[in-house]
């Protein structure tokens, strides 16, 4: 996956709200900004992602914006990617802002159950065929 670049980040730096809710960290190994446990501003290879809300996103793609899609065709619904480059910095200022307020807004996520323990023993291949046949020892 490409990695952004020194200009990309430096947009995203100049761009992301000094609001001390905001948590900085990765997604995708890209540079993002959380809010609640949730993003709602990132970077993406070379293009920005905001969370601005499924209804909002859809009005956007239709001035040109385009739905976020990490993976082809499996889109994210709430977020617009957007080529800094080619925007204006005060509308992208104003789209980082809104991602903010708009997810801040959201429940906090579910804790994750934890993942039940492998048994010891009962992984695939972890006895030999032969030993696993034999028949108990009497006593």
């Amino acid at each position: 996956m490409e990695r952004p670049n020194p200009e990309t980040i430096a947009l995203y730096d100049q761009l992301v709200p000094l609001d001390p809710r905001v948590i900085r960290g990765q997604m995708f190994a890209h540079p993002c900004a959380f809010v609640g446990e949730h993003m709602f501003f990132g970077t993406f290879a070379q293009t920005l992602i905001a969370r601005v809300g499924a209804s909002r996103a859809s009005a956007l793609c239709e001035e040109g914006f385009a739905l976020f899609q990490p993976m082809p065709g499996r889109p994210w619904r709430e977020y617009v990617q957007f080529d800094p480059r080619h925007i204006d910095l005060d509308v992208a200022r104003t789209l980082a802002f809104d991602a903010l307020e708009s997810t801040a807004t959201l429940p906090p996520k579910e804790p994750k159950a934890p993942k039940a323990p492998k048994a010891a023993g009962k992984s695939k291949g972890s006895e030999p065929a032969a030993a696993a046949k034999k028949a108990p020892r009497k006593a």
